[in-house]
């Protein structure tokens, strides 16, 4: 069915064509009260108009508030009044007259425009990468058609009558533009982007037309065919995309001194390397009130001479609470007491990765502990039987156990 909410031109029996302004995209969109009476008078361009955009509905709201966002608005064409008609059309300003705005645009039809316009505004991805900055193309466009770095919980006021391009974005983020691929359509569009600790949001680009008309109160529809004074003052909600954010935990191992020993057989002598394996036990909270376990696992660290070495468990909820306790040493090395805690942060930000670090020392007991790999044979007869090879053998060292994550 076609949106009706988007722009639509009519032609009555013998007339020509009335183009009808509205409030674009596949937004909800809730009109504010028009500030002061107004009669149902001609719509006056003159006037300025006023626009408070949402950056989500009341379900993402307490997050989203955390995610610094802030809106940008793009004058993509002036308003025009139409000779003969309480409506007006749009001249579409540099450097967006390149986009044709056709007569018969449906739901879909605008999107696209909106693609088109973000694409001018934000450039596209470079090669190889699905988030960039924007800046320099950005920066490109006209001081005069834009509106920046507004303040979300408060209305963007003196804007002149014209069709606006909305662009909702994290303040903190140099690479803020993105690209996301629809699975079903196999299509790429450009979004925007904003990060709270727990979350990213995505925002489509979205275009909205001002002066316009209040929701028809038996269809809801938004259109500047419907009775009634033209609005002036305008509040949008937009629908981000909202997708957990992930980050990595990385466990960082320090071994002081390190352990070996010489073995004599056959009248022959040779040093055996007895590898140092650190057990790890990983708990991961949704926060740090630790009311409900998000991730659990063991993770093995294992050395062949002193220094240090990590692991690092990737894909855990960001604004998650790890506890790291370190369970097994072997033998010859001290176990560092305590459990190390750190709250995960999303990729790519300044602090990630979360880390804890451990430090061993040497116990001066005597070497050889190792640590024991379990391996199966079958056999036709005795079917599977299960074999302990110690790892403390001239030619063998233990690796890493394949623990979820384990890198």
């Amino acid at each position: 069915m076609k949106d009706e909410r988007n722009v639509r031109r009519s032609r009555a029996a013998g007339r020509k064509w009335q183009p009808v302004a509205i409030l674009l995209a596949a937004v909800l969109m809730v009109l504010s009260v028009p500030f002061g009476s107004r009669s149902a008078r001609a719509v006056d361009l003159d006037q300025n108009c006023s626009l408070k955009v949402n950056p989500g509905n009341s379900i993402v709201a307490d997050d989203i508030a955390t995610a610094n966002v802030v809106i940008d608005l793009y004058r993509v064409a002036d308003a025009v009044p139409v000779k003969g008609y309480d409506t007006y059309d749009w001249k579409l300003n540099e450097p967006f007259s390149a986009i044709t705005i056709d007569k018969e645009i449906d739901g879909e039809g605008w999107k696209k425009v909106a693609q088109q316009a973000a694409d001018i505004v934000l450039g596209s991805a470079p090669a190889g990468k699905t988030e960039w900055d924007p800046s320099a193309s950005a920066g490109a466009i006209d001081s005069s058609l834009k509106v920046l770095d507004n303040d979300p919980t408060q209305p963007i006021t003196g804007l002149p009558a014209g069709l606006y391009l909305i662009i909702a974005r994290g303040s903190n983020i140099t690479e803020y533009a993105g690209t996301v691929t629809d699975e079903a359509t196999g299509t790429t569009g450009t979004v925007t982007i904003a990060k709270s600790r727990g979350f990213k949001y995505s925002f489509s680009p979205e275009l909205v037309s001002m002066p316009t008309k209040a929701a028809d109160e038996t269809t809801g529809i938004i259109n500047t065919a419907n009775p009634g004074p033209w609005v002036y003052d305008a509040e949008v909600t937009l629908k981000p995309l909202q997708e957990v954010n992930l980050g990595p935990l990385k466990i960082v191992k320090n071994l002081e001194d390190y352990a070996q020993r010489e073995k004599t057989s056959d009248g022959q002598s040779r040093i055996i390397k007895d590898p140092a394996t650190f057990i790890f036990k990983v708990v991961v909270y949704e926060d740090k009130t630790k009311a409900k376990v998000i991730f659990e696992d063991y993770v093995s660290i294992v050395f062949d001479a002193y220094g240090s070495q990590s692991a690092t468990i990737n894909g855990l909820p960001a604004g998650g609470y790890a506890e790291v306790t370190e369970e097994y040493s072997g033998r010859v090395y001290t176990i560092e007491p305590g459990t190390k805690d750190a709250v995960i942060v999303a990729e790519g930000e300044e602090d990630a990765p979360a880390t804890v670090e451990f430090t061993n020392s040497y116990t001066d007991k005597e070497p050889g502990g190792g640590s024991v790999t379990n391996r199966f044979s079958y056999g036709e007869k005795d079917g599977w039987t299960l074999n302990k090879v110690k790892d403390d053998t001239d030619d063998a060292i233990a690796n890493p156990d394949k623990t979820w994550g384990n890198q």
